[in-house]
């Protein structure tokens, strides 16, 4: 097993300075993190610095990166979102059209097309086209766009607001497919499994509610399956390959109860538990081992910082890092980034009706620095 920390000395010394956001890529194998110092790039494996963006963002609320590794998108209470070429460094172009802040960003799998999550809206930006990308508009939600996920053929999105629904749209069409009262609170988190056949979704535990994970048949808005063993709130779901995986085809699920749960998505069967981490776990995502095999490495992340990289099969991890640790914390919402809906959820935790903590009238960096302080004592 391996873990990493963010360095004392790096340039964006996370250790001092609040996360704003952060995403993994596709693959696992790389880290986004942003803080209002800037946007910087890492090795998952090493926790190297590969690439920073020192722009100062101090309103930031999401984070995604491309497929491709090629793109950052960063969006903020200001409703712009801005493109960064991963390569260069360099900014590319800004995304002006929303009017209320974007608080959710996901990149297609094919790469042509972001989508952005807002106020009762989404856009679906092309890419594709040179210039100024063009917008499509996608309206239903009744508030705040949370959380978004492409299915891996990039044909359709699904999207949730604070209130348990999940809408499936058709990409192509820029149409709503289906409307489904999901979970009966917030869902905290959406994947799609490698063959597009199932959507999971998420569900968060309250006095009324319970923490539930739900597969979807997303062509049709069935309900297939609901695993119910969850006692605490599930933050983090991924699907492994279809292939190199230890279990077959397996739906990994994490939260409250610091374990990892593998799951056969055909019959809810749970294959094993894997225990470890130190904390609640809020974020998945697979990796390659050593030779390259996609599925066989887990990494999870923790509400106390730490990343653990964990063979699943005995296989050799790159590089061979070891006793390492990260210095990021609160993706508690497990959309892969942390932003203020991660606010909101620990402010509910808190017993607060809203997460504009030091009542100013606005959400924004402050309260988050409220909660921290709060988590230090």
């Amino acid at each position: 097993m391996a873990q990493w920390r963010v360095p004392e000395g790096d340039k964006v010394p996370f250790d001092s300075t609040p996360i704003n956001a952060l995403t993994f890529s596709a693959d696992g194998s790389r880290l986004a993190v942003a803080s209002a110092d800037g946007i910087a790039l890492y090795d998952t494996y090493t926790g190297e610095v590969l690439r920073l963006f020192p722009v100062l963002m101090n309103d930031l609320t999401a984070l995604a990166l491309s497929a491709d590794g090629r793109i950052v998108a960063s969006a903020g209470e200001d409703a712009i979102v801005r493109l960064w070429d991963v390569h260069t460094g360099e900014h590319r172009t800004d995304l002006i059209e929303h009017t209320d802040p974007v608080v959710s960003l996901a990149f297609s799998s094919d790469g042509n097309i972001l989508a952005s999550g807002s106020f009762k809206e989404i856009r679906l930006w092309d890419l594709t086209v040179e210039g100024t990308p063009l917008a499509t508009i996608l309206r239903g939600h009744r508030d705040m766009v949370t959380t978004l996920a492409f299915s891996p053929d990039s044909k359709t999105l699904a999207s949730t607001s604070f209130y348990g629904t999940i809408l499936l749209w058709d990409v192509e069409a820029g149409q709503l497919r289906h409307s489904i009262p999901a979970h009966t609170d917030a869902i905290l988190t959406l994947v799609f499994s490698p063959d597009n056949e199932i959507l999971a979704s998420g569900g968060y535990w309250s006095a009324e509610a319970e923490s539930t994970i739900r597969l979807w048949n997303p062509r049709t808005g069935q309900l297939l399956s609901i695993f119910k063993e969850h006692t605490v709130p599930v933050f983090a779901l991924a699907f492994s390959p279809d292939v190199h995986s230890i279990y077959g085809k397996t739906l990994a699920s994490a939260g409250w109860d610091n374990a990892i749960r593998m799951w056969d998505p055909r019959n809810g069967q749970l294959q094993a538990i894997v225990e470890g981490d130190t904390s609640p776990i809020v974020a998945l995502a697979y990796l390659s081992d050593a030779d390259g095999n996609y599925g066989k490495v887990l990494a999870s992340a923790g509400l106390d910082g730490t990343i653990q990289v964990q063979a699943l099969e005995g296989v050799q991890l790159p590089n061979q890092q070891r006793n390492t640790r990260v210095a990021f914390r609160a993706d508690v919402n497990s959309d892969g980034v942390v932003n203020i809906l991660d606010l909101t959820f620990i402010a509910s935790r808190f017993g607060q009706d809203s997460p504009d903590l030091n009542g100013d009238g606005i959400v924004n960096i402050l309260d988050l620095i409220i909660v921290a302080q709060y988590l230090r004592q």
